[in-house]
């Protein structure tokens, strides 16, 4: 068996817990958000999720002393990093956050857990929680925390730039030939790949290349290694944090070579790539879509 360490652990934001039906009410606050977010500006902002952060603080620009609480791992913009920290997403810290007196707190469905996200709301905590699985997902929650935040129309804008880079991402795509089929590895041990119901999964359709766990119901599958084998990928990548030690993922280049029968391995196409823009469902996900299409098209 391919024996790996664990790669991106608590990195990736995966959804680590099911979300009941019954969150979906928490839900409605983002409608209520574009009513009624910019009549009351908020001025202590937690969020939940490291891709939160970079939201939040792109759309408040400079004035970043609003963002009060960040969850571990948050790292982008560096200037975030004097916020106080609420704990690792997945199991943030929920007294920290209500010792913070937020006026607002941004959850993400994607990532944060089901019932401490409920008990803030429980507590009278005002809570947007955002859906990131999809582009348009994506783009919605640029908008709903864009309005929350009091920047309605930066909000907009700012997911009417994420549109216009993916047109062009598109259209470079359309001219290519050649899908090639391509694996992408964000941990190990267990072995965790992209799936077919993650943005992961649109990113390698919108450069013109295959997933190889497209047809995978959930996010992030943990498939077997004879899986992998029986799905012949042409080239894996293995994703990275740059904070994260070199070596490591050395190391989980060299385990793949013990299967030769996988394309990827036989013709030397196993790849590490720094891919902090490429995990992050923001604005910074065009450059990691621009490192994503490069890597795997240089590897043709």
């Amino acid at each position: 068996m391919l024996s790996l360490k664990t790669v991106n652990k608590g990195s990736t934001e995966p959804r680590r817990k099911q979300w009941a039906p019954a969150f979906a009410a928490l839900l409605l606050l983002c409608a209520t958000a574009r009513a009624g977010a910019e009549e009351t500006v908020p001025r202590r902002i937690v969020t939940l999720m490291p891709s939160l952060g970079e939201l939040a603080a792109d759309l408040l620009q400079t004035d970043l002393n609003r963002i009060v609480g960040i969850s571990e791992y948050t790292d982008y913009p560096p200037g975030l990093k004097k916020a106080a920290s609420i704990g690792r997403y997945d199991r943030f810290n929920l007294e920290s956050v209500v010792a913070l007196k937020p006026d607002l707190v941004l959850a993400s469905q994607d990532g944060n857990p089901k019932d401490p996200v409920l008990h803030l709301r429980e507590l009278g905590l005002n809570v947007l929680v955002v859906r990131t699985e999809s582009f348009d997902e994506i783009k919605e929650s640029m908008r709903l925390t864009g309005t929350a935040l009091g920047f309605a129309a930066r909000g907009a804008q700012m997911a009417s730039q994420f549109e216009q880079g993916l047109s062009r991402i598109r259209s470079r795509a359309t001219k290519r030939t050649r899908r090639p089929r391509v694996l992408l590895q964000i941990g190990d041990e267990p072995l965790v790949v992209a799936g077919g119901k993650s943005f992961l999964n649109e990113s390698l359709t919108t450069v013109g290349a295959i997933n190889v766990y497209s047809d995978s119901d959930t996010r992030y599958p943990k498939p077997s290694v004879e899986d992998v084998i029986q799905r012949k990928p042409e080239i894996i990548l293995i994703l990275a944090l740059g904070r994260q030690s070199g070596k490591g993922f050395e190391a989980s280049v060299k385990r793949w070579k013990d299967f030769q029968s996988v394309p990827a391995v036989r013709n030397g196409k196993v790849f590490v790539i720094e891919a902090d823009a490429l995990l992050r469902p923001t604005l910074r996900l065009l450059e990691g879509l621009s490192i994503l299409e490069k890597k795997v098209f240089d590897a043709e």
